[in-house]
C-alpha cells in the first residue's frame, strides 16, 4: 500500500557527478545547495527526459535545463561560465 518514492533507476551516482561539474564549472561553494534532477517530458516534440539543475550562488538562485537522461550530461553540456548572469532564476517562466 505505500512504498517509499524513488527514481525507477539508480542514478544517485549521476546526480553527484552532475553536482561535482557545476561545482567546478561556476566555482559553486560547498556551503551553497545544488539541486538536480531527471524529469520525464510529456511535451510533443521534446526528449523523453531532461535534466534540470538549479543552485545558489552569493544568494543568487540559477537555473539550467539540459535536454538529455542525468546519466547522458557531460561537462561540455553545461553553458559556459561567463554565461552565468543569463542563467540567474529572475522568476519568469521557461520558454519550453
Amino acid at each position: 500500500m505505500f512504498q517509499r518514492l524513488k527514481p525507477p533507476e539508480d542514478i544517485l551516482f549521476d546526480i553527484a557527478r552532475v553536482e561535482d561539474l557545476v561545482r567546478s564549472r561556476f566555482e559553486v561553494g560547498c556551503d551553497e545547495i545544488i539541486l538536480v534532477s531527471q524529469d520525464q517530458v510529456f511535451k510533443p516534440g521534446f526528449p523523453m527526459f531532461e535534466t534540470n539543475i538549479v543552485f545558489f550562488k552569493n544568494e543568487a538562485r540559477y537555473k539550467i535545463k539540459i535536454f538529455a537522461r542525468i546519466s547522458q550530461v557531460q561537462n561540455s553540456d553545461l553553458p559556459l561560465r561567463w554565461l552565468l548572469p543569463a542563467l540567474e532564476d529572475n522568476g519568469e517562466l521557461d520558454c519550453c
